[in-house]
């Protein structure tokens, strides 16, 4: 069976009503997950309050079926923010005054697909 992994982006009707200074946050989970070295880059401005990053997903080619990962275990925590888990996916959060790039790693698990875990880590930069 061949899996691949893809960043899952949510696009839903409550996502057009995220004010402008969380929406700047741009950048992609990138590749790697299923190997457990995902590289993921995004950048925000200082003036942004907050990043919204989408859960890495598992995608099963043979069945045509694709799950986000959202059952998260955070094995590193960023070193000058804060990280949330909510239901739509991660909020990042820099520190007062925070410019530059900061970096934290997790693991994830969905029910949908047993037995797959991915890995990675996520660099924010913010400018």
């Amino acid at each position: 069976m061949r899996v691949l992994i893809t960043v899952i982006t949510f696009a839903t009707a409550g996502y057009s009503m995220i004010s402008a200074a969380e929406a700047a946050c741009t950048g992609t989970n990138g590749r790697g997950w299923g190997r457990g070295n995902g590289a993921g880059q995004f950048e925000m401005s200082s003036a942004d309050r907050n990043c919204r990053i989408s859960f890495p997903g598992v995608i099963n080619e043979s069945a045509g079926t694709r799950f986000p990962a959202t059952q998260v275990t955070v094995t590193r925590s960023p070193g000058s923010g804060k990280l949330s888990v909510t239901k739509q996916g991660l909020i990042y959060t820099p520190g007062k005054g925070f410019k530059g790039s900061d970096t934290f790693c997790t693991t994830n698990t969905t029910p949908k697909a047993p037995g797959m875990t991915l890995g990675g880590c996520v660099t924010v930069t913010v400018r």
